[in-house]
């Protein structure tokens, strides 16, 4: 297996004779402090609109080191898209891998060059960050920009306002997801359209509330003017709603699924809920508890559903959430608030698009808190804590 990787991007687009683009990093102190970092590469993709010789580009690091990664007059001439990068090595990493990185790129002979993005990668070692499941996918279906890469695939997650992972040994897991119940969240931004249309679906979870009182998100694919699916507590219902809001016409086909099985706080649970779509209402979602099929009330809205409904009219897909729904517009605009966020542990929420997860699966499931294996049928996404001892976040801007 290749060495593990954090990866943090920022696609630029930029285009001028002198540009500046900054990559923030966050949390590999922890790895640089156990000695887990191997090497850090800096890797800046750009295109030049007529000659590079006159063309140089460094990385000022967050300790304000200057790294080239290549100078001027030390590219032969040509035109195109090129990728240029720059190993660092243990003896030359910065005292602070945290923070924002700082890439330059400028034209010398007055010319104009395209910036494409720029890059860091810290990679670790693979004790450290081992590959958990054998999924096909981790989270969503698409490779996508910055935060942590779990299983050097290229699949990550993004905390957003605080939210911090935390250890804890419940249930035979090791770390999970802490959401202190105002506004955090781990999410993935480019949201993902795996969900729409699908007939069947299933989604397994651990769950520790803090307290069992009004809504609070665990897993969520809504951007509340948006449509798909939602998983939240309410007291001590677990719920899924399945559904489209409409604001033109403040209507909504939709359905909402519950069972009221959860009785205290501050103790883990384990979730599994399946959709199959054709079923008739009375059976068309089942809901386990700790392995254990639970009673379920069915309450439909509109014309109801019997498919996951397509997650947005216009614009891009909402985000993928764990800990709280990120509240976007219509057109895909995030407004900055999350709805109705968790406070506690969430840990290993999993989801199959287009698979029902046996009773065999659900037993494996419920058999250990973030254990590696399992059901990998169907186009799976995982998301899961189970990479680090320590706390990992990545950010980019």
């Amino acid at each position: 297996m290749a060495d593990p990787k954090l990866e943090y991007e920022n696609d630029t687009f930029q285009q001028g004779q002198s540009l500046q683009s900054d990559v923030e990093v966050a949390g590999t102190n922890f790895l640089q402090t156990d000695g887990d970092v191997t090497e850090i590469t800096l890797l800046i993709n750009w295109g030049s609109q007529t000659s590079w010789q006159g063309v140089g580009a460094y990385v000022i690091d967050p300790d304000g080191t200057t790294h080239d990664i290549f100078t001027t007059g030390s590219l032969p001439f040509g035109s195109g898209t090129r990728q240029d990068t720059l190993v660092l090595q243990s003896g030359s990493f910065p005292t602070t891998i945290d923070g924002t990185w700082e890439f330059y790129i400028d034209d010398q002979m007055f010319n104009s060059v395209d910036l494409n993005f720029v890059q860091v990668w810290v990679t670790c070692t693979n004790q450290n960050m081992p590959v958990t499941y054998s999924e096909t996918i981790w989270h969503n279906a698409d490779a996508y920009r910055g935060g942590i890469d779990l299983t050097d695939n290229q699949r990550h997650v993004y905390p957003s306002n605080g939210a911090t992972i935390a250890a804890d040994s419940g249930s035979g897991g090791t770390n999970a997801f802490s959401f202190d119940g105002t506004d955090d969240v781990w999410q993935n931004p480019d949201g993902s359209d795996k969900f729409d249309g699908v007939t069947t679906c299933s989604w397994s979870m651990w769950v520790k509330p803090d307290q069992l009182t009004t809504k609070k998100m665990i897993f969520c694919n809504h951007g509340y003017r948006k449509g798909n699916w939602q998983i939240y507590l309410s007291g001590s219902t677990v719920n899924l709603f399945v559904g489209f809001w409409d604001p033109a016409f403040a209507s909504s086909d939709a359905m909402r699924t519950y069972a009221n099985t959860i009785n205290t706080a501050s103790q883990w649970y384990h979730i599994v809920i399946i959709f199959d779509g054709s079923e008739p209402l009375a059976d068309r979602v089942k809901i386990y508890i700790d392995n254990q099929a639970e009673s379920t009330t069915n309450i439909e809205y509109g014309n109801g559903v019997t498919v996951l409904p397509h997650a947005t009219l216009a614009g891009p897909e909402p985000p993928l959430a764990v800990g709280g729904l990120v509240d976007t517009s219509l057109g895909g605009v995030p407004s900055g608030t999350i709805r109705w966020p968790f406070d506690g542990l969430v840990d290993d929420c999993r989801s199959w698009p287009n698979y029902k997860l046996t009773t065999d699966d659900i037993t494996w499931l419920y058999s250990g808190r973030g254990v590696g294996g399992g059901p990998s049928d169907g186009n799976y996404n995982a998301f899961s804590n189970k990479h680090f001892s320590s706390a990992i976040q990545g950010l980019v801007r």
